[in-house]
């Protein structure tokens, strides 16, 4: 079983709040960055090859990994990926905005990754591919409750329990290619909506595993909340009480996507 949430401090809450994106690439979720490690000359030159083969390569099927030069410190390694519910037009935008940040956000750094709402990249001097990676963890929480009558708030939990879990067996399932996407009515006007994404290159065993992570911390930082978002390197779970993954249901709009509130919370080792 994945450690409860309370094994994973330190905890380094950022105080602000923060909206729900609205579908735009522009804004990133967060970024990581290893300090440690920065890169030679050639490794950057490496990087810079990679990057631009991610972007070429990733928008006709949502997800690629390359590599690029020679050597155990100056070859490259990236990876990205779109959600594959979003268009290739809008993965394409969403990699070229986080290839242009993320050297910026993680200068001469030689392990950096950077999360959007519809993509995730990566790009490290170490191998890292097929490989399951939740060190490091962002959680966007909801600042608001379900409900506020604890009988409520417990069957809640219940509900999104059994959907997390239909979520993560379908994630996990051979040819899926790490996507599950379910709704559950919760009462006859709240629905709740889930999404998980694993990166391709992970076991169907190493995906549920990740996806299991990410929902064994949902109690302890999103109790009974109208929504709670998990960004992994190896994947992405989130739920909400409004849609939010396309096909998006009649009569939603973008003022419905950006209605809560959410608090970022980063998870480190």
């Amino acid at each position: 079983m994945p450690p409860p949430a309370s094994s994973l401090l330190p905890l380094l809450f950022l105080l602000f709040l923060h909206p729900h994106p609205q579908c735009e690439a522009a804004d990133s979720l967060a970024h990581y960055c290893s300090t440690d490690r920065s890169t030679t000359r050639l490794a950057a030159s490496n990087i810079a090859r990679v990057l631009l083969t991610l972007l070429s390569k990733t928008p006709s099927n949502g997800f690629y990994a390359t590599s690029s030069g020679s050597g155990n410190t100056n070859k490259a390694y990236g990876l990205a990926q779109c959600r594959q519910d979003v268009r290739a037009a809008d993965c394409k935008a969403c990699l070229k905005d986080a290839a242009a940040q993320l050297p910026k956000l993680c200068p001469g750094q030689a392990d950096a990754r950077v999360w959007f709402d519809y993509c995730f990249l990566r790009y490290d001097t170490r191998p890292f591919t097929g490989q399951l990676d939740t060190g490091y963890g962002v959680f966007y929480i909801s600042m608001t409750n379900i409900s506020e009558n604890a009988a409520e708030q417990r069957r809640f939990d219940r509900e999104l329990g059994s959907l997390m879990s239909k979520v993560r067996g379908r994630a996990a399932a051979r040819g899926s290619l790490g996507l599950a996407k379910l709704q559950t009515k919760f009462t006859p006007f709240v629905t709740i909506y889930a999404l998980a994404q694993c990166t391709r290159d992970l076991s169907p065993l190493d995906c549920s595993q990740c996806v299991s992570t990410a929902v064994a911390n949902f109690p302890g930082f999103c109790p009974h909340r109208n929504g709670c978002r998990a960004l992994y390197s190896s994947c992405y779970v989130r739920y909400e009480i409004y849609p939010f993954f396309f096909p998006l249901a009649a009569g939603s709009s973008k003022a419905a996507l950006a209605a809560s509130l959410s608090i970022p919370v980063v998870v480190s080792p």
